[in-house]
């Protein structure tokens, strides 16, 4: 019973400081002044860039191997080949297959809907220019015709990067939530006391810094605060469901059968989080001039974030069970041994 009060603590303390973390850059991103505005929330997603790699690297890939053994084991299937790597590779490429066909359909019905609006400047450009050689006019007028229709050519390629960028943060988002299920059910199945305190604050700590990343990514995009507000709390909820859904499957005999499923959704999600790691993040930040060693610094320091709270959770997993430990090469929080 005592477990089950903290539990509830829990879900309270998780729900209310991943909501804040989410919604913090986007007080961070409407402080200051414009150009030293841009620049925090640049470092801030240079960060948010470590984070989601070492999240990758470091703690979802090894819970999935963890997963897909403990299948293995239960069916006497002998195998070398490498399964989670694999999963998440099919992850990176579904949500690649899934951005460029979004991005396909949006970008044929963007041009369909705008194909008048952009011919008639054109050819109205073109009659203007002969009419300014037939008569000899000054071709001061032409410039600025032409000058006109750039704008707008340079407008309708901003749109298209504005949706793009959205397209990518809803499957951030998606992911991320996903992942966060699966942390709060692993939460769920903890029993002792001691463990659940000591891993509880590890998760705490390491929601809030994804949560943060999560709202960075947002506000680079420009979305609007009821849009990054409803992403946050959807995100928000994740973990506190999942940790509901661990105490009503705590005695279940269907928990080992689930792992298949898990280790799959999860590989998904790993693949996620290395698509916007490196065709998000590092592609659109490092691609802008100046102040390139300080966003690698700041992408460093997310990774080392990230990796102490996975070398403190997994000294904390020694010592509540010394005899696993040994057993066990995985620093992952979201893999309380002997549970699952």
């Amino acid at each position: 019973m005592e477990h089950l009060v903290i539990k509830i603590v829990v879900i309270f303390c998780l729900l209310c400081l991943t909501l804040l973390a989410a919604l913090l850059p986007f007080k961070i991103g409407h402080a200051g002044h414009g150009g030293r505005r841009q620049l925090i929330l640049s470092y801030c997603n240079c960060f948010a860039g470590g984070v989601f790699l070492a999240t990758s690297l470091l703690d979802l890939l090894p819970m999935i191997e963890e997963k897909f053994k403990a299948v293995f084991n239960e069916s006497g299937i002998v195998t070398v080949f490498p399964v989670a790597e694999f999963t998440t590779c099919m992850g990176f490429f579904m949500v690649l297959l899934l951005e460029q066909i979004v991005h396909t359909f949006h970008e044929r019905s963007f041009l369909h809907s705008h194909n008048h609006e952009v011919k008639a400047p054109l050819l109205e450009e073109q009659n203007e220019q002969r009419n300014r050689y037939m008569h000899s006019e000054s071709n001061d007028a032409f410039s600025t015709r032409q000058t006109s229709c750039d704008s707008q050519k340079e407008i309708l390629l901003k749109k298209e990067q504005q949706t793009e960028g959205s397209i990518r943060t809803y499957i951030l988002v998606l992911a991320l939530s996903m992942h966060s299920i699966f942390e709060g059910l692993a939460l769920g199945l903890i029993v002792e006391v001691d463990r659940l305190i000591q891993i509880t604050i590890a998760v705490i700590i390491h929601k809030s810094i994804i949560a943060f990343a999560m709202g960075v990514s947002m506000v680079q995009h420009k979305m609007a605060f009821g849009t990054v507000l409803k992403a946050a709390i959807i995100f928000s909820m994740m973990a506190p469901i999942g940790i509901g859904v661990g105490i009503g499957v705590l005695d279940s005999s269907s928990l080992k059968s689930s792992n298949l499923a898990s280790g799959i959704l999860q590989g998904i999600a790993n693949g996620t989080f290395i698509f916007v790691t490196f065709f998000e993040i590092l592609q659109s930040e490092l691609a802008r001039k100046g102040n390139r060693l300080l966003k690698v610094f700041f992408m460093i320091i997310g990774y080392s974030v990230v990796t102490g709270l996975l070398y403190y959770a997994n000294i904390m997993e020694s010592k509540s069970h010394p005899v696993s430990a040994k057993n066990s090469t995985s620093p992952s929080i979201n893999i309380p041994e002997g549970v699952v």
